[in-house]
């Protein structure tokens, strides 16, 4: 823009002074007049085809706009030449792509929000339809004592379900979408494991499960109360799949490139299919018919928040095992 217009001002200081030369050297009046009117019509053009261009770049710029509104980003603005309009239009372009990229993270969260209110919905409806049933028949049925107790036995483990799904949704829901800044700081992998294990203790004893631990003495830069909840979806998925007087074993080391934990059990192995997908929201293998399907998930994403990876292997005729892997630093 500056040197278009020192252009035009030279321009201008040149026409006035040509103007003025003409008029001292002829004394022909008309010939005078021509020259000057000469003069001034190149000016003139000049400064009318410098106009022109900035109304078709500006025309150009509304055009980009309103097809940047209605949704359409695939037009490339820019020009790579050298002036104020290049350096307008870059910096546009550069705000399409942002509101590109904003428009597809938008559309994206929109579907996953539709995908996950539709799988609540069939999830929730299932534990639901079962508990009307059991309220019909308490209601409108002469049940004794003993079999009123197993309906309400029932309608109590539906409801802890539901109430289960419900905290672990909202806990993905706070992950997945920022609202939670994981803490790491230096935990003694002892106290981790054994933090984690308290709230599988009970159930192990009950199903007369063997729980073996092979723990060496370790610290791990994590986030200790969400680690140790993925832990326990870990083991919960253990347990379950552990028969009853089966085995559950956790095994945890560190070498130099990694911190590792082990955790397998005995039960049935996940099938080959299953595999590649044991760790996606709301999936149910062959042996997972009872299970909801977002346990292995919540782990896999605090896992990952961490910086961590986690990985399963279930063989025929071999232990299903879930290994978490912190890599360390290398400075």
């Amino acid at each position: 823009m500056k040197k278009r217009i020192l252009f035009i001002s030279l321009l201008s200081l040149f026409i006035i002074i040509l103007c003025l030369f003409i008029s001292f050297k002829i004394n022909n009046l008309l010939l005078m007049v021509i020259a000057n009117i000469l003069c001034f019509s190149i000016y003139l053009f000049c400064f009318l085809r410098y106009q022109k261009k900035c109304h078709q770049k500006c025309e150009e710029l509304s055009l980009y706009m309103n097809k940047v509104l209605n949704g359409n980003y695939s037009f490339d603005i820019r020009d790579y030449c050298e002036g104020p309009f290049s350096i307008l239009k870059s910096d546009i372009y550069k705000l399409t792509v942002k509101l590109k990229e904003q428009t597809e993270i938008a559309i994206s969260e929109k579907n996953n929000l539709e995908t996950i209110l539709s799988d609540i919905s069939h999830q929730i409806k299932t534990p639901l339809t079962s508990m009307h049933i059991i309220n019909d028949l308490l209601m409108n049925s002469k049940l004794s004592k003993k079999e009123e107790k197993q309906f309400l036995k029932k309608n109590e483990l539906q409801l802890e379900k539901i109430e289960w799904l419900v905290i672990s949704l909202l806990k993905l829901s706070r992950l997945d979408n920022g609202f939670i800044k994981l803490e790491k700081k230096e935990v003694n992998s002892h106290v981790l494991i054994n933090k984690a294990l308290e709230n599988i203790l009970i159930p192990v004893e009950l199903k007369k499960q063997t729980l073996k631990k092979d723990i060496a003495n370790f610290s791990l830069n994590v986030d200790l109360n969400w680690t140790v909840e993925a832990l326990l979806n870990i083991l919960k998925n253990a347990h379950e799949h552990a028969p009853i007087g089966g085995m559950i074993k956790i095994t945890a080391g560190d070498n130099p490139l990694y911190s590792f934990i082990k955790i397998e059990n005995n039960g049935p192995n996940i099938s080959s299919k299953d595999i590649p997908h044991i760790f996606e929201r709301f999936y149910k293998g062959d042996n997972q018919k009872d299970s909801i399907g977002i346990g292995l998930n919540l782990a896999k994403k605090i896992i990952d928040l961490e910086g961590g990876n986690i990985s399963i292997k279930s063989e025929k005729d071999k232990w299903t095992c879930f290994e978490i892997h912190f890599h360390k630093s290398i400075i």
